[in-house]
């Protein structure tokens, strides 16, 4: 693990990904301070951004699971389900075998049946 800091920009560098400097600036005087990231900051950034495929994920499942919940009542006993609405119900279950998240190029929620 390497942590380094630029002096002129205050750029902190952690095994070689770049973290640009916080920045205040005086109410008073409007001078502007720009201070490093430290070490522990760093770690912390890495942490956040190596949850963001899990948390994309989750979020994608959210709300595929309420498509599905929203023509749950389809699925009863006493009513018969189109196969449309089986091939939609399906189509929503394995989304997220080709998708990771909402953004993902291409993604585009399966149309509802009429």
């Amino acid at each position: 693990m390497s942590y380094s800091v630029e002096k002129d920009t205050q750029i902190a560098t952690y095994n070689g990904v770049e973290y640009g400097p916080n920045q205040s600036t005086n109410a008073q005087t409007q001078v502007t301070t720009l201070t490093a990231l430290t070490e522990d900051e760093c770690k912390a950034q890495v942490v956040i951004a190596n949850g963001k495929p899990a948390r994309d994920l989750e979020r994608l499942r959210f709300k595929r699971d309420n498509k599905i919940k929203q023509s749950d009542w389809r699925a009863n006993s006493d009513v018969s389900m189109s196969d449309e609405w089986k091939t939609y119900r399906q189509a929503l279950r394995d989304i997220t075998k080709t998708y990771k998240t909402l953004e993902d190029d291409g993604f585009e929620w399966p149309t509802e049946p009429s």
